[in-house]
Formats: structure tokens, C-alpha cells, sequence
């Protein structure tokens, strides 16, 4: 998929990967946020496109001269949600207001998970059990 802006004069053709990759990299700045997650498949465009390739973190759908932006990601133990979500938001619609010159009308960020980070080989025995 191409989204194209159009003026006067020139006309900007900007694909929905050029976008996915926009929005991570924004999302990645954000404190909190430790991974991305693979969108949920969506069987229509899947059947549509053919392909059953690994879905991207990024959902792109243009609302005509707007974009909406869905995110999936996994968020760092202890870090309050709602402010991770609300500074991916931001960051998400600023780099790519800010890069291409469309308007996003939404930012929608879906917390798929919480990483938590694992010590160890649960096989091994801790200190107290030697």
C-alpha cells in the first residue's frame, strides 16, 4: 500500500513500510517500552494478499487525507501503562506528521504484553538450595 500527498507542484508517494518504520523507531524512544508484538493476523487481507508472512508491530490505514496508526507492544516491568501509551502517542504522531506532512487523526496503542526479564535457568538451584 502507497499513501500519496499531492500539492501544487510535487507529489510525495510514501509506502505503509516507510510508515511501520517510522512509528517503531518513534515507539522505541519512549521509556518504557521494551518490545514490539506481532499484530494479530487478520484473515481478510491475509487471503487477500496471499501470504501468510509475519504480521508487522505497525497497523497503517489511510482515512482520506489522514492516517491512522495501531502500534502492538510490550511494555517494561513497572512502568505505569497509561504513561508509556500516552508518550508512544505522541512521539508516533509527531515523527510522522513531522517526516512525511500528513495529518494522523489516531494513534491507537495496543499493550500486547510485559516483558519480564528472567534470571537464570529455572533448573539451576539458588543459593539457598546448594
Amino acid at each position: 500500500m502507497e499513501i500519496k500527498t499531492e500539492n501544487n507542484k510535487d507529489s510525495l508517494i510514501v509506502s505503509e513500510e516507510v510508515l511501520s518504520s517510522i512509528a517503531t523507531n518513534a515507539a522505541h524512544d519512549v521509556d518504557g517500552v521494551s518490545s514490539f508484538s506481532n499484530r494479530p493476523v487478520d484473515v481478510v487481507s491475509t487471503i487477500k494478499r496471499g501470504s501468510l508472512k509475519v504480521m508487522s508491530p505497525v497497523r497503517i490505514i489511510p482515512d482520506d487525507d489522514k492516517i491512522n496508526v495501531s502500534i502492538y507492544l510490550n511494555v517494561e516491568p513497572n512502568k505505569k501503562i497509561q504513561t508509556v501509551a500516552e508518550g508512544v502517542q505522541h512521539n508516533v504522531r509527531e515523527a510522522i506528521e513531522n517526516m512525511t506532512g500528513r495529518t494522523v487523526s489516531k494513534v491507537n496503542v495496543v499493550i500486547a504484553g510485559i516483558d519480564f526479564n528472567e534470571n537464570g535457568d529455572s533448573n539451576e538451584p539458588t543459593k539457598s538450595e546448594n
